[in-house]
């Protein structure tokens, strides 16, 4: 990118963020700080920020609007950063408000209890499909919360 479109794209104090799902777009919006969850933690971006490709983990991406706060819950996946924009190409995304805080509960617990009784080594491909589980509806929960 050149000199003139960072600077340009850092006056305008905004970032595009685009999160899409297999489905298609889950959420477009103009933004001025956004926040998400790496497999290595969590990082944020501004705009101006430098390109970034970053593999995500089950968790909430946080995006500020006109001052108020916004959170999703999204599955794995990456998140591609530009200067202008953040990209998040994810398995799913569900806005905090679409939340079933009960039934997420209610899931969370019953993947938990599934994980607690396996037998043996915690590996395999049982494990890891209640590891996700517990982390998909932590994600729910935790973006409920704001």
């Amino acid at each position: 990118m050149a000199t003139n479109e960072l600077a340009t794209a850092s006056r305008s104090g905004l970032l595009t963020l685009s999160v899409v799902t297999p489905t298609g777009s889950a959420v477009s919006a103009e933004t001025d700080q956004i926040e998400a969850p790496s497999v290595r933690g969590e990082f944020g971006v501004l705009p101006g920020h430098r390109p970034l490709l970053a593999a995500l983990r089950a968790g909430v991406v946080r995006y500020r609007t006109a001052g108020k706060t916004h959170a999703l819950a999204v599955g794995p996946g990456f998140a591609e950063v530009s200067p202008e924009s953040v990209t998040v190409l994810t398995d799913r995304c569900v806005e905090s408000t679409s939340v079933d805080t009960a039934a997420a509960r209610v899931a969370l617990d019953a993947a938990q209890k599934r994980m607690d009784a396996l037998q043996g080594p915690l590996e395999g491909t049982e494990f890891e499909e209640l590891q996700r589980e517990v982390e998909w509806q932590t994600a729910l929960l935790d973006a409920a919360r704001g």
